[in-house]
């Protein structure tokens, strides 16, 4: 029998806060949820920031103005760029600063940080999970799609000389795509089964999640955490997207700004990426997110929370191009192919419980080429109106983490019972297509069970084109209850009880200023020289007894003997 993935676990950082308790998902809808929630918020984004100035909070969050110092504090340079918007981290925060850092990469300091606060979101001790399961059988896979491109990273490695410095012995390593689940295992899980990262542009998220998800599903891993981490808010990134024309400016912004009958005076930050309206480029941002996948009776035996499943994760290329950073068409395929999977496992029904996260960058070209294909979609699958959000609008593109801030903000929504609107565009632009679409110009509020399943989709340079399937905590349930009996659903209820006791006290030292990482630098370290027995079926640790079992069977039965 296949094994569930099974999402137990969340947590990351973007502009909009921390994802543990799904604070960042709130920020982005502060106007629509209660006093309470509201102040929860800005309880855990002030010890973020250092400040309990309510405005300071809520003007220094999200897609803004970026703060004056921060290329200078990042970078080598701090040139003249044609816009200053982006989703940076809450101002005042940095990552680095939560646990020892060594002149780490903003990426890789970001996923020390919210890689902890997946662990923080399980409700177990860490420790305890790793007692119960073999870390053989525990994978990590995240990384980043353009590069770790500050001073620390490979922009250091390739402009040391340039800038009157030196190559250090950090920057090789910290250069490296897949250094965010490197850092995961090494400092922060303690991991040793799979790892690395499946690189796919904008989609790269997306590509993650289908490694996740095959490896739990093939029983490879117990456990598979998945995410991506970058910081794309570096001088030369700016520069390069400023290039091929796809980065709104300042002049352009303000020219929109007066033909839409806006205040024209200065550039409005706040507003500047408009998905699926009149618009002029796209914004960049910085996130790191990662989910927790885990097996589905082992989740249970544990008493985990569980927040959904991750059903399915699509790729396909665009064959053929012209523009290698232009759109293409292999995004009807994995939208098609998502499609496809709720209508034949669920019925017709179900097609009108889904909602759809676009990937909405704000240009001109996403506008008109990704609407035709949710709408053509949407008419071919008998969608009557397929709710559509795109929260860039809200965190600008964190590129590689693009789809780990889609999936964050869909496990909130179905915790909050609100969808994210794109508030920033006034109106849907003339050519882009509507036909059996809704597509979300505010904050939508809805009943429980009303979305059975959410679509994350990514189109990204160069043909990488990714779109997951989630299936929402009540239908994950459904699924578990055709499994499991009666009898064995009400032994995890009763064993849940105790995660969420611990769930809330860990929330409450969030809100009482935890902001600390975890991390483990040179502690239990194996020395497999001197520590390990070595046998034909296994290997033992004489420290502790841990066994790592060497089975493996090639999967060719029609070809092997044996």
């Amino acid at each position: 029998m296949s094994h569930l993935p099974l999402i137990v676990g969340y947590g990351g950082i973007n502009s909009a806060g921390r994802s543990i308790f799904d604070f960042s998902h709130q920020r982005m809808l502060f106007d629509s949820i209660d006093p309470k929630n509201q102040n929860e918020v800005l309880q855990s984004l002030g010890y973020l920031m250092g400040t309990t100035e309510r405005e300071t909070i809520l003007n220094k969050t999200l897609i803004r103005t970026i703060d004056d110092d921060f290329f200078n504090d990042h970078n080598y340079r701090s040139p003249a760029l044609p816009t200053l918007a982006g989703g940076q981290l809450p101002s005042g925060f940095n990552p680095a600063k939560t646990y020892n850092s060594r002149q780490h990469p903003r990426g890789l300091a970001m996923t020390i940080f919210g890689l902890s606060d997946a662990v923080m979101s399980l409700g177990l001790q860490w420790d305890e999970i790793l007692a119960k399961v073999p870390r053989q059988k525990i994978s990590c896979v995240s990384g980043c799609a353009v590069a770790q491109a500050d001073k620390y990273g490979m922009g250091g490695m390739f402009q040391a000389s340039l800038a009157n410095s030196r190559v250090t012995s950090k920057h090789m390593a910290m250069s490296l795509g897949e250094g965010s689940a490197d850092f995961g295992h090494a400092y922060v899980l303690g991991s040793m089964g799979s790892t690395g990262s499946y690189t796919g542009a904008c989609a790269t998220f997306q590509y993650n999640l289908k490694l996740g998800i095959a490896m739990i599903q093939s029983g490879e891993s117990l456990i598979s955490i998945v995410g991506a981490a970058e910081s794309g808010i570096v001088p030369e990134i700016y520069e390069a997207f400023s290039a091929t024309k796809g980065l709104a400016e300042d002049e352009n912004l303000m020219k929109l700004q007066e033909k839409l009958g806006e205040d024209f005076n200065e550039p409005n930050h706040r507003k500047i990426c408009r998905p699926f309206g009149e618009n002029i480029g796209m914004s960049l941002g910085e996130s790191a997110q990662f989910v927790v996948l885990m097996a589905d009776s082992l989740a249970l035996e544990l008493g985990l929370n569980i927040h959904g499943a991750a059903l399915s994760s699509h790729i396909h290329a665009d064959g053929y191009k012209k523009s290698i950073s232009g759109p293409g068409a292999g995004n009807y395929l994995t939208v098609g192919k998502a499609f496809n999977e709720i209508k034949k496992h669920f019925g017709q029904e179900a097609m009108n419980k889904t909602f759809f996260h676009a990937h909405g960058t704000s240009t001109p070209q996403n506008r008109e080429s990704e609407s035709h294909i949710i709408s053509s979609m949407s008419k071919a699958f008998g969608i009557e109106s397929l709710p559509v959000t795109a929260i860039k609008s809200y965190l600008g593109h964190s590129l590689a983490a693009a789809g780990g801030d889609q999936m964050i903000s869909s496990l909130g929504s179905w915790r909050n019972n609100l969808i994210p609107g794109i508030c920033s565009t006034p109106k849907i632009a003339d050519n882009v297509f509507t036909e059996n679409v809704n597509f979300l110009l505010e904050n939508l509020e809805f009943e429980d069970n009303k979305f059975d399943f959410a679509v994350l989709n990514a189109k990204g340079f160069g043909g990488n084109n990714g779109t997951s399937l989630v299936a929402s905590p009540a239908k994950t349930m459904e699924l578990l209850q055709a499994k499991y009996s009666s009898k064995e659903i009400k032994k995890y209820q009763a064993q849940k009880q105790s995660i969420d006791n611990q769930l809330l006290e860990n929330k409450n030292k969030i809100l009482q200023g935890d902001t600390m990482s975890r991390y483990i630098f040179g502690e239990h370290v194996i020395d497999g020289m001197n520590d390990f027995e070595v046998e034909s079926h296994q290997i033992t640790n004489r420290l502790n007894n841990e066994k790592f079992n060497l089975e493996s069977i090639l999967p060719y039965k029609d070809f092997l003997k044996g």
